[in-house]
């Protein structure tokens, strides 16, 4: 079966170890290193414990694609110097940077995974989809990510998305007037892990709108769905009327974030 391997071998980067001391590297993380081996042979991937020997770093694709300012998986391979794991079908385009056990200055969105998890690696010669796939496979043992590196990535990610919808800050405060009283909210949706408004749990691939930091004793950090946003921006929209003459920079923001809330 073809499990998304190249037609062609994959050139591996150069520099030292060949794939099957990386492959033995790899499969060295599992307690019987050759069960692994037989996964890789039979299914193209194989259930890998985290743990000591490397651990790996979960990255919602939106923030992947906007740090590098693209969804072409060299551009992504380019912007982490290590080896970056893709996946599609269990939580949306997701990626795993493999980085060295240690502590994590992460999120829940971008959480790090170690001892007490695993995660399905994908043979070295899987560079392409369908389902777990290589974006850049290690060079050679040890290879993996700096965590410094995977943070500023992230980092990136999260300021150009914020810059996307920073357009139109007549629209945001439009949307901002329509929250309801913080004082009604659970703790999930003043933190931004819920639709400020229906509830639904966030992940940065779902949370379509983010407020940023409101005030309040503590500060509050409200964040939406797609849905609920294009809702109210209809309801701004329509309350707002129709402009003189050309449309005004309000109803341009409201119009866009209506339809964007559509799709």
């Amino acid at each position: 079966m073809d499990y998304g391997r190249a037609a062609q071998p994959p050139v591996l980067p150069s520099r030292t170890d060949p794939p099957d001391a990386i492959r033995d590297w790899l499969a060295g993380a599992h307690a019987s290193p050759e069960q692994a081996r037989r996964e890789w042979a039979r299914c193209g991937i194989a259930l890998l414990p985290l743990g000591p020997r490397f651990g790996a770093v979960r990255i919602p694709g939106d923030l992947v694609h906007a740090a590098v300012g693209s969804e072409d998986g060299r551009d992504v391979a380019n912007a982490l110097d290590g080896p970056v794991i893709h996946d599609v079908r269990t939580l949306g385009p997701t990626y795993w940077a493999l980085v060295p056990h240690h502590d994590w200055p992460g999120d829940p969105e971008t959480p790090f995974l170690g001892v007490g998890t695993y995660l399905g690696v994908p043979d070295l010669t899987v560079t392409a989809p369908p389902g777990s796939f290589w974006v850049r496979p290690p060079r050679h043992r040890h290879h993996l990510c700096g965590p410094e590196d995977v943070l500023a990535l992230i980092t990136d990610g999260r300021r150009e998305l914020g810059q996307q919808h920073a357009g139109y800050p007549e629209a945001f405060s439009a949307l901002a007037r329509q929250l309801p009283p913080s004082e009604t909210l659970s703790d999930y949706r003043l933190r931004g892990r819920t639709c400020v408004w229906c509830g639904i749990p966030l992940t940065a691939e779902t949370a379509f709108i983010d407020f940023g930091q409101l005030p309040m004793s503590q500060g509050w950090f409200p964040r939406a769905c797609r849905p609920c946003t294009g809702e109210r921006a209809e309801r701004a929209f329509r309350e707002h009327g129709q402009c003189a003459a050309e449309p005004c920079a309000l109803a341009r923001g409201l119009g866009r974030l209506r339809r964007e809330g559509q799709k």
